[in-house]
């Protein structure tokens, strides 16, 4: 019971918050497309992206940890019960955040989210066996997301003490960048690898060991990166360039991986292209970190950060992280892409995802460059959201439906 929870419900569930948190951003969308009164902005933001992060990121990813990573006979109640409480604790973040925002008890989920995913992560950490790059990924992986979840806990002093100063934003910086650059980049590599191997598909150990190497080595100090808004001196933009150098290094060995296995995956047509879209993804997240480093380009990623910072959250959110989820919820056969159904909404997704980055990086180099911007640009926002809902939407589907090889 304990392993059919974890192979198919928790999946299920994931995907359903991330359609619930995708209809929550199109009413957002909505909301400036067709201005009225839906609640406050920010509290919808913060329910749309607490679930997305929390809900679909992070449970997808711990199961297909847990799939690959955990014997069977290591499973416990440990397991069920502390998913269990994520899953509860995550669904009540849907009405917390959109009613009151950061109020007592949306701080209380967050501090129950926190203690019980510490409990997981060192269950996990005892489980599991150290043996190859996949594993060693995924280990770092956990402990960047335990190094990130420190930030909520001095935020909350932050604001007592403080307020919202740069510090403030500089600890939220923090917990994003060890949560995005580590965890969820360090775990969704491991698992690529995993299946490699799981799949008797080989792939040289050499170009792991060094795009693990190189992509460690810059996770600490490419924090500097999120720090370069703030009154900073000269010593933090050089180690911030040094990071992005190094992480385009790891690139570059990911990209030899790639090229070396894309011809041996018997993998139908849509994952193929979902892992082209990843790696396409991923290699324009490196870039514009590096861009980053440039004081030029962080004056007017600042003055016009409703364009390419949230544009580079979604490249990051939906390109990468989501886009590579499906990837292996298809090769774990949690999804299927056999029926015209889903076919059709992983498709819609890709083209939904695709669009509202080109619209939002478009409209901001309009505005950069003294162009005339795009006129309907808030409704063209809410058309292709709609599109990456339908396409959700379409992918949940096959969580009902026979499933065939991926």
């Amino acid at each position: 019971m304990l392993q059919n929870f974890i192979s198919k419900q928790l999946f299920i569930i994931a995907i359903l918050l991330f359609l619930l948190s995708g209809i929550t951003g199109l009413l957002i969308r909505f909301n400036f497309a067709f201005p009225f009164q839906i609640g406050r902005y920010n509290h919808l933001v913060q329910g749309h992206s607490h679930v997305a992060f929390l809900g679909w990121g992070y449970l997808a990813t711990i199961g297909a940890i847990i799939h690959f990573f955990v014997p069977s006979n290591k499973l416990n109640n440990t397991y069920k019960i502390t998913l269990i409480i994520i899953l509860i604790v995550v669904t009540l973040m849907l009405i917390s955040f959109p009613t009151s925002g950061y109020k007592t008890f949306s701080i209380i989920l967050l501090a129950v989210f926190g203690i019980t995913s510490y409990v997981l992560s060192f269950r996990i950490l005892k489980d599991m066996t150290i043996i190859g790059t996949s594993s060693k990924l995924i280990q770092y992986g956990i402990y960047y997301y335990l190094l990130s979840s420190l930030a909520t806990w001095f935020l909350v002093y932050v604001i007592i003490s403080q307020g919202k100063t740069d510090l403030y934003y500089n600890t939220i910086y923090f917990y994003l960048h060890f949560l995005y650059n580590g965890f969820f980049v360090f775990a969704l590599f491991g698992l690529l690898f995993k299946i490699f191997e799981s799949q008797n598909i080989n792939i040289s150990e050499k170009y792991k060991k060094l795009f693990f190497i190189y992509l460690n080595s810059a996770c600490i100090p490419a924090y500097f990166l999120s720090v370069l808004w703030s009154n900073v001196s000269s010593f933090f933009y050089v180690i911030g360039f040094i990071s992005s150098i190094l992480q385009l290094i790891s690139l570059l060995f990911l990209l030899k991986i790639i090229s070396n296995v894309h011809s041996k995956l018997n993998w139908n047509f849509i994952s193929k292209l979902l892992l082209i879209f990843v790696i396409v993804a991923y290699s324009l997240k490196i870039g514009s970190q590096i861009l980053s480093s440039f004081p030029y380009f962080i004056e007017k990623s600042i003055l016009l950060k409703t364009f390419f910072i949230i544009g580079y959250l979604h490249l990051f959110t939906l390109a990468f992280m989501s886009v590579f989820l499906f990837l292996i919820l298809a090769q774990l056969k949690k999804i299927s892409f056999s029926t015209v159904l889903s076919r059709v909404g992983i498709v819609l997704f890709l083209i939904g995802v695709l669009f509202t980055e080109v619209i939002l990086f478009l409209q901001g180099f309009l505005y950069l460059c003294g162009f005339q911007p795009i006129e309907k640009y808030n409704f063209f926002l809410f058309i292709f959201s709609f599109v990456i809902v339908l396409g959700i939407l379409g992918v949940f589907s096959t969580l009902f439906l026979h499933t065939k090889k991926a």
